[in-house]
């Protein structure tokens, strides 16, 4: 048994050596391209009025913030646009608004949303 550990000492070692020895990659190739924030403002009355909430992830649940079914209006900063949806857990019917939306009448979906999460950044295929 002390053969075999002495064994993977040796290997790890030489393994550790030669990564250590080979060339790093430039920080560009390895980094991933930075996801811009995108943030959305939901107001409580059309035309960009009333009590307000801003959030910059999905949520399942406008009910645990006491703003289910009270969305009248949206605004958006950002390159992503998000979907609204009118049940918890972004079920039942949902619309993607981009930029803006000074009022949600016209979508149908005006005092009906319950969640909303922003589009996903879609992942590229590998290279080859």
């Amino acid at each position: 048994q002390t053969s075999t550990i002495a064994a993977f000492v040796a290997a790890s070692a030489a393994a550790l050596s030669l990564a250590a020895a080979a060339p790093a990659m430039p920080a560009a190739a390895t980094a991933p391209a930075a996801v811009q924030p995108t943030v959305i403002t939901v107001y409580e009355q059309p035309n960009f009025k009333g009590r307000t909430m801003v959030f910059d992830h999905g949520v399942p649940s406008l009910a645990a913030v006491d703003f289910n079914d009270r969305v009248a209006s949206v605004t958006i900063k950002g390159a992503r646009d998000w979907v609204l949806c009118e049940h918890r857990n972004f079920m039942g019917r949902c619309v993607r608004v981009h930029a803006k939306a000074k009022s949600l009448k016209q979508l149908n979906m005006e005092g009906q949303v319950s969640s909303l999460y922003p589009v996903p950044v879609p992942v590229a295929p590998p290279a080859h």
